[in-house]
């Protein structure tokens, strides 16, 4: 099938209300100062996927300019991060991507690309391109080295084969942009639709703030956060990680300053939070300061946690853009972070001043990443709802497509099953907030056991309802039916329902759990025709359901 023909099929597919069953990518390549990143950005305000450009996020990675790095590390050192950025975009799934100008010169690169997406390429004369380039001295440190006809005469085999060409020299870039979406036999709808914003409130004893939950609503994110603090909204501190903020942060205009975390639970310790404390004092963040969460759980605990102690105490936004933070963490305020002995073993609840999210960040999101997220929402239905477990069944396939509006609805229902548990237990005080930690007592010992690096936490999650599901099995508090179930629907997401490691060597991280009391083994079991429940279980007996579900 001809790449057009694939858009095609694409586009209809969408128009039938199907998502992308295939991930769609666009890369803008061509010469320096061609117009990739300006009509990269339009492109992407035009369509609502994110854009990111792959020097703007080595940027992020290094944490030095371009000219930086060339000048301190050389080119060979930036073809590498270069490389590494790429990689990156091919786990996105839905991206326009801006190449650098040397990226397609590597024919790995090239192969790569026209192997994952659709390669534009932007085309500009000599002239045009020094005139460009003029205005932005010191942003190009290739030109130093030798003339722009040199280089690019260098270059013109590696931009020779496209599956789009657009000659960008006479025309504005809204033009660019159009001509683009034209050639792409009508992929993208030509007027966007109205943004619909549902508010989901959260009231407990000490905090009232607003859900915010809609499709593509993140560029006008600074719009809403002007409303919800008008005042603080000019002190706005970002917190986030280099995919993520390569990917949104041009949403964001007015920043006091930004602090990067490692991805995933590397950014989750103490030694990580001191450097974020560092940076909110080299900013001057006081108290009527706003820290901004943009990320997963991971860039929201620990920001949250920054958000809690610094100077007692400041307030915080979370724009949550995984399905595990959309559906779970970024909602009821705990943050915490990890030490070698335990998994968020240092925390605090810190409510938000408002939760904004947009489930559009969701159709770019790694198939492994939305995995993790899927366990959580899995979770839900076996211990909250299982009218919503036999709705997740009914729709597994429309989810796994990422159908945009069975995403909406989805993600929505979990926002509402959690702040009406977060309402009657903000504290975990009477054991009803427990009930959103099934499945986590065994995660977080076989998350613990491989030093949070191994096991992701989805998975872990996973196994851990699994065991709690057969727990209850023995304990006939649950049918043999729901266990198939259960079962039925992780194999579907591909998520895993075996122990990876044996019951002895998590043993000790699990009695570390912050639920069990006085070393009684608490644990939080799924039931029959009700909600979980957290009930003391007898050691040998939770072996028993460890290994009935495939442990050692």
């Amino acid at each position: 099938m001809s790449d057009i023909a694939q858009i095609t099929k694409i586009k209809e597919s969408q128009a039938k209300g199907k998502a992308v069953s295939k991930p769609f990518r666009l890369y803008l390549g061509g010469f320096m100062a061609a117009g990739k990143t300006s009509v990269g950005r339009k492109l992407a305000e035009l369509t609502g996927f994110p854009f990111v450009d792959t020097d703007d996020l080595v940027e992020a990675m290094a944490g030095m300019s371009v000219a930086e790095i060339f000048q301190k590390h050389g080119e060979l050192y930036f073809r590498a991060l270069e490389a590494e950025a790429l990689e990156e975009t091919f786990k996105l799934k839905n991206v326009i991507v801006g190449l650098g100008g040397g990226v397609l010169v590597n024919p790995e690169n090239k192969a790569k690309i026209f192997a994952n997406g659709t390669l534009i390429i932007l085309d500009a004369a000599i002239e045009t391109i020094l005139k460009r380039a003029s205005n932005e001295p010191g942003k190009r440190p290739l030109l130093k080295e030798e003339s722009v006809a040199e280089l690019m005469n260098r270059r013109r085999e590696a931009y020779s084969k496209a599956h789009i060409r657009v000659r960008t020299d006479d025309l504005f870039v809204d033009e660019v942009a159009m001509s683009v979406i034209d050639m792409l036999a009508d992929l993208f709808p030509e007027i966007k639709q109205p943004k619909k914003v549902e508010t989901i409130p959260v009231k407990t004893a000490n905090a009232e703030y607003p859900v915010l939950v809609g499709s593509d609503i993140l560029a006008f994110c600074e719009d809403i956060m002007s409303e919800i603090v008008p005042k603080k909204f000019s002190s706005a501190f970002l917190v986030s990680d280099p995919l993520t903020f390569s990917l949104f942060s041009r949403n964001f205009k007015n920043l006091k300053g930004v602090h990067l975390l490692p991805r995933g639970e590397r950014g989750k310790s103490l030694s990580r939070l001191s450097l974020l404390y560092e940076d909110l004092a080299r900013n001057n963040v006081d108290r009527k300061g706003l820290i901004v969460a943009l990320g997963g759980g991971c860039v929201g605990d620990t920001a949250g946690f920054a958000a809690s102690t610094w100077m007692r105490g400041i307030d915080i936004i979370h724009i949550p853009t995984t399905l595990i933070a959309q559906v779970d963490s970024a909602i009821g305020g705990k943050t915490a972070v990890n030490l070698p002995e335990g998994k968020n073993l240092v925390g605090t609840f810190h409510q938000p001043c408002a939760v904004i999210v947009d489930v559009n960040c969701l159709l770019s999101l790694p198939d492994e990443e939305f995995r993790q997220g899927m366990a959580e929402v899995i979770k839900y239905g076996l211990g909250e709802d299982r009218e919503f477990l036999s709705w997740l069944s009914e729709n597994r396939d429309s989810i796994a497509e990422r159908d945009p509006e069975t995403l909406l609805k989805m993600v929505k229902r979990c926002i509402k099953l959690k702040a009406s548990v977060v309402e009657e237990d903000e504290r975990e005080m009477t054991g009803a907030r427990s009930r959103l930690n099934l499945g986590h007592t065994i995660a977080h010992g076989l998350e613990a056991l491989q030093g949070y690096g191994g096991i992701k936490h989805g998975d872990a999650v996973a196994v851990g309802m699994v065991v709690a599901t057969h727990l209850a099995v023995i304990l006939e508090l649950e049918s043999k039916g729901t266990l198939a179930e259960l079962l039925y629907l992780l194999e579907h997401f591909g998520l895993p329902t075996k122990p990876c490691a044996d019951f002895d060597s998590i043993l000790p991280y699990v009695m570390r759990d912050k639920k069990f009391v006085g070393l009684k083994p608490m644990f939080i079991l799924p039931r029959e025709g009700c909600k979980c429940e957290m009930m003391e279980v007898d050691t040998d007996l939770l072996k028993k359901a460890y290994e009935r579900a495939g442990g050692r």
